[in-house]
């Protein structure tokens, strides 16, 4: 059964023997798929999503909360550093979280021409099915640039790309726990994305805001989905 829009595509190139249109170039009469930012939904489900690891020390911390907490969670993953740490990325893949294409370096892709992007996520998605045996159905481009090559690039390579909707900027060493933990609180609503990193350099943060959060929202009467669980419920919102 053909579950997901990758395997579609893949499927008609198949069939019609194009593959050889699996190079960038051949995009122009193809249809635009916008960044998914969000899902409309009576229910009150969020997604909860981890960028930039897996990270030796925050993942398997952020992995603990998740499992104490009976939640699943969606990771866009670095290339390299799922080369990096594998045992990490096991522990990621056999507590059943979804796995997502963060590209395998996190380079500024406004600096990259399309075949340079395109070579970037393709590069990311052999090191997570090579260790994983997945092959991600999403991609969230880093810095959340996009472009017109951007667009192309991930088009081509067959992923849809998911955004976010509520971003209380754990990254920014600025942010304290209590900062985040508000920001998210003040903005969060049904079928929203709500954006984490687990790797970069204020982690310690995000991880003292997560248990809060995520109790303060199972008060609400929130529960967590993955992303593809999002979306199975709800209607995309570009």
């Amino acid at each position: 059964m053909v579950k997901n829009r990758r395997q579609k595509l893949l499927l008609l190139l198949l069939l019609f023997g194009f593959i050889g249109l699996s190079l960038p170039g051949s995009h122009q009469s193809q249809q635009v798929f916008e960044p998914i930012h969000r899902v409309q939904t009576h229910k009150k489900v969020v997604a909860l999503t981890f960028d930039d690891g897996p990270d030796p020390v925050y993942t398997p911390l952020i992995l603990e909360t998740l499992h104490k907490n009976k939640i699943s969670a969606t990771f866009f993953v670095l290339g390299s550093q799922v080369d990096r740490y594998p045992k990490v990325m096991d522990w990621m893949k056999k507590a059943g979280h979804e796995i997502g294409n963060h590209g395998y370096h996190h380079y500024d892709l406004n600096k990259l021409t399309e075949q340079e992007i395109y070579d970037d996520i393709k590069q990311g998605e052999k090191s997570i099915y090579r260790l994983t045996g997945v092959l991600p159905q999403y991609y969230r481009p880093p810095g959340g640039v996009i472009t017109t090559d951007v667009m192309n690039a991930v088009q081509l390579s067959g992923y849809d790309i998911i955004f976010w909707s509520v971003d209380p900027r754990d990254w920014s060493l600025t942010r304290t726990s209590s900062v985040i933990v508000k920001s998210v609180k003040q903005h969060t609503s049904r079928g929203d994305i709500i954006l984490f990193h687990d790797g970069g350099l204020n982690q310690k943060q995000t991880l003292q805001a997560l248990q809060q959060l995520i109790n303060d929202l199972k008060s609400q009467g929130y529960s967590f989905v993955t992303v593809s669980e999002l979306l199975d419920i709800g209607d995309r919102i570009n």
